[in-house]
């Protein structure tokens, strides 16, 4: 045996002889041989959360056509200002009437077999975030008297600060529940629950209530309506559609696991 190879030979044996020595100290491979050597219960917990909306989201549009994408357009431009005035007008501010969409197409007709070009339509969409789900009827009544012609749906949900506060409450009911069936299990085998060793979660689920509707005036839409009559608006609206909201759910899973003894 050459030089060159006792020297490879010695330094193999020594890493051997330092690894066994770390692992055996619990440097290496402790945390995998300790969990496997501990008697654990694992158990899931659902939690669940309900309350009333205190905001809506409502999605409409104004739908306007012409002979030309032009005429079409300014159509178009003058409704959707008469709109948003009137939603400013009952305490919606400018960030919570957000432009959702902007198409123009053509329309076309079947004439002596032949397509025929027939004018242009063009959507303008709105989306309206009410913080007072108690006007959610006014809001309505205002958008389709001030000149929307298409409501798609209202979505009731909870603001930001609030969904967080039912995520809490929703992780809360979760773990209680884990705890519940650990002990459960525990109690059947004839065994006592140590502790928690491992917590983990799937993260939380906020279900909204949507409401579809449906309203479309048409291509035409509703009337233009002048100046002074839109001063007087307020007067003129009826007291809006009657909307009753549905609750809005946040849910949460948990997993622990517990060691026995």
């Amino acid at each position: 045996m050459n030089n060159r190879t006792k020297w490879i030979t010695v330094f193999l044996l020594a890493g051997l002889v330092i690894s066994a020595g770390l692992a055996s100290a619990g440097f290496w491979g402790s945390d995998t041989s300790e969990m496997q050597q501990k008697k654990v219960i694992t158990v899931s917990g659902y939690g669940t959360v309900d309350t009333y909306p205190d905001e809506a989201v409502l999605r409409l549009a104004v739908v306007t056509q012409a002979e030309d994408a032009k005429n079409a357009s300014e159509e178009n431009v003058k409704k959707m200002d008469a709109v948003l005035a009137a939603l400013y007008g009952i305490g919606i501010s400018e960030d919570d009437a957000v432009t959702s969409g902007y198409r123009v197409w053509p329309q076309y007709s079947w004439r002596d077999e032949e397509q025929q070009l027939t004018g242009f339509q063009v959507r303008n969409s709105l989306t309206v975030t009410v913080r007072d789900i108690e006007k959610i009827g006014d809001v309505i009544d205002a958008a389709l008297f001030a000149g929307a012609n298409e409501i798609n749906d209202v979505t009731f949900t909870v603001s930001d600060d609030r969904q967080t506060e039912l995520r809490d409450e929703a992780i809360a009911d979760a773990v209680a529940k884990a705890r519940a069936d650990a002990a459960s299990v525990a109690d059947a085998m004839g065994v006592q629950i140590v502790g928690p060793i491992e917590i983990s979660t799937t993260g939380s689920q906020f279900s909204p209530y949507r409401m579809y509707m449906s309203y479309d005036s048409g291509y035409d839409g509703m009337m233009a309506i002048p100046e002074a009559e839109m001063a007087a608006a307020p007067m003129k609206m009826g007291a809006g559609p009657q909307i009753q909201p549905g609750d809005v759910t946040v849910s949460a899973q948990v997993t622990v696991v517990y060691e026995f003894g």
